[in-house]
């Protein structure tokens, strides 16, 4: 289905569109590992929330010609099909001028979190919107990092207060479940950073504390006030009263960091005090059960998810499982898998190569293909891209708006 300025896409009811998506592109991820099959979930909570999201009608910015425009699921936004994202213009006047090229060129969404460069590229972009009239041009999104340390931390008081066989059996079982889950099987964990992957054992240790030992009471505060604290900071670094989207948590690691308590209600929190206007979550690891999961909780309106021509096979069917119950999704890592940014992952594995430029053949560079490609999901409402010179916005946005034939393998 192509998106322009003119259309938008509802609720996805056409089969063939997807079953020629699906033809080009499931079909052509042999070298891709599918994920394991979905666990059941270990806690009680069913798929209704407390506090469900209602679809909101279209809500259009900064519509310029030339850019096509998607829905980010149930919130209504109309977002650019290229948003930006990354380090942010960083106070650089040379890169401020280079991401307002694209804001008037019809790019609308900005992205960003609390611990990218240390809190700089929130003021980055702070001094962006702080601009007359920035505000209502854009989307803004930005992450709370604090949410795993501040878990972990409170968890490892009780792990230490334990004797060491007791430790022991918390790490096993902790590790069994990684290992049940098969979340680090090459093919399904793609390693997007260097240490990707290495916060697993301690995600899980924290798990399976709060699994056996409960939700302590004395946590409720801690959270609410250190939380609401990381997001005041976003926002005053941001320069503005309240943030379109808040991913919460940011980078999570297995599903049922969706189902604390506290981050249930928190979320609900914020939006009912006007900080935010829409909840989701970035992920890297195990996406295809946590976005699963995600669907069926209901309370979720969007997340971000690595997703590229190297892992398609495992995560395109927990995508359209999630557009389907009403949350938008924005791909991120689309170049990746082609482009990797840590040296540790390179040289890139020729058949990554080599099936995206099979799968759409033609002459374009290697990172505009990818985008391309991602987009020709429907499921999809965005990619996002740094833009990391002037010279990329023009070749970057170059893709937006265009429908192509994927061929088969």
């Amino acid at each position: 289905m192509r998106t322009t300025p003119e259309t938008s896409p509802g609720p996805i009811d056409s089969a063939s569109s997807r079953r020629d998506f699906l033809k080009a592109t499931l079909l052509t991820a042999g070298t891709a590992v599918a994920a394991p099959s979905l666990a059941r979930a270990e806690s009680a909570a069913g798929p209704a929330s407390k506090f469900p999201s209602k679809q909101q009608p279209d809500e259009w910015r900064n519509r310029q010609p030339g850019m096509a425009y998607r829905r980010l699921g149930r919130t209504g936004f109309m977002v650019s099909e290229m948003v930006l994202g990354g380090s942010g213009p960083l106070n650089n006047p040379e890169r401020a001028a280079e991401q307002m090229e694209a804001i008037e060129r019809g790019v609308n969404y900005l992205d960003s979190s609390s611990r990218y460069h240390r809190g700089r590229s929130e003021e980055g972009w702070g001094t962006l919107l702080s601009r007359p009239g920035m505000r209502d041009r854009v989307f803004v999104a930005t992450k709370l990092a604090e949410y795993h340390v501040l878990m972990e931390r409170l968890t490892k008081e009780i792990f230490e207060g334990l004797p060491a066989d007791k430790q022991r059996a918390l790490q096993e079982t902790a590790e069994a479940m990684i290992e049940e889950r098969q979340v680090r099987k090459p093919g399904y964990l793609f390693h997007f950073f260097a240490s990707h992957g290495n916060d697993l054992p301690g995600a899980y240790l924290s798990y399976v504390i709060r699994r056996e030992y409960g939700f302590q009471r004395k946590w409720r505060k801690i959270f609410e006030d250190e939380m609401t604290r990381a997001l005041e900071g976003s926002l005053r670094r941001l320069k503005t009263d309240h943030v379109d989207v808040l991913h919460f948590p940011h980078g999570i690691r297995l599903p049922e960091e969706l189902e604390d308590e506290i981050h249930v209600e928190l979320a609900a929190k914020f939006k009912q005090q006007g900080k935010i206007r829409a909840n989701g979550f970035s992920c890297h690891t195990d996406q295809n059960r946590t976005l699963t999961r995600a669907a069926e909780l209901g309370h979720i309106d969007m997340a971000m998810v690595a997703y590229n021509i190297a892992n398609q096979g495992s995560l395109e069917p927990a995508i359209q499982k999630a557009a389907r119950a009403g949350m938008g999704i924005i791909a991120m890592k689309a170049a990746a898998a082609i482009n990797p940014i840590s040296e540790s992952l390179k040289p890139v594995p020729e058949w990554r190569i080599a099936k995206l430029n099979h799968t759409l053949p033609g002459d374009m560079p290697l990172i505009q293909k990818a985008y391309l490609w991602a987009l020709q999901n429907p499921y999809i409402s965005a990619v996002i891209s740094e833009i990391p010179f002037k010279e990329a916005i023009a070749e970057n946005l170059s893709v937006v708006g265009r429908k192509v034939e994927l061929a088969l393998v």
